[in-house]
C-alpha cells in the first residue's frame, strides 16, 4: 500500500513537471536571473555550487555574465573556471537540469508516441 501511494506520488509529479515545464522554466531563469545580478564573489555559494556541479557557466554561457556588475569588476567568476581540466572557464551547454530535461522530453515527445 505504502508503495503504491509512492508511485502515485511520483507519477502526479512527473505529469505536473511536464504540463507545467514552460512556467518551471520561466520561474527558474527568473531566479538565477537575479542570483547572477546580486552576486558579489562572498557568501554566494549556491551560485557557485550550482556552475561547478552542472559545469556550466551563466544562463546560457558564459557571455550572460557580460552585463552584470560582478563581470564588469572582477570579470567571470571562478566557478565559470574548470580549473581541473587545465581548461579555463569553459562554456558548457545548460544550466538548469530542469530545462534541459524539459527540452530533451519536448524534443522527443514525438518519438515516444
Amino acid at each position: 500500500m505504502f508503495l503504491m501511494v509512492v508511485f502515485l506520488a511520483e507519477l502526479v509529479a512527473g505529469i505536473s513537471g511536464f504540463i507545467f515545464r514552460h512556467e518551471i522554466k520561466s520561474v527558474l531563469q527568473g531566479v538565477y536571473n537575479k542570483a547572477e545580478s546580486v552576486y558579489s564573489g562572498k557568501g554566494n555559494e549556491d551560485l557557485d555550487r550550482i556552475q561547478r556541479t552542472l559545469q556550466c557557466c551563466g544562463e546560457k554561457n558564459y557571455t550572460s555574465w557580460a552585463n552584470k556588475d560582478y563581470f564588469k569588476k572582477e570579470g567571470i567568476p571562478n566557478s565559470c573556471c574548470n580549473i581541473t581540466a587545465g581548461v579555463n572557464c569553459t562554456s558548457l551547454i545548460g544550466i538548469f537540469l530542469a530545462c534541459c530535461l524539459s527540452r530533451y522530453i519536448t524534443n522527443n515527445q514525438y518519438e515516444m508516441v
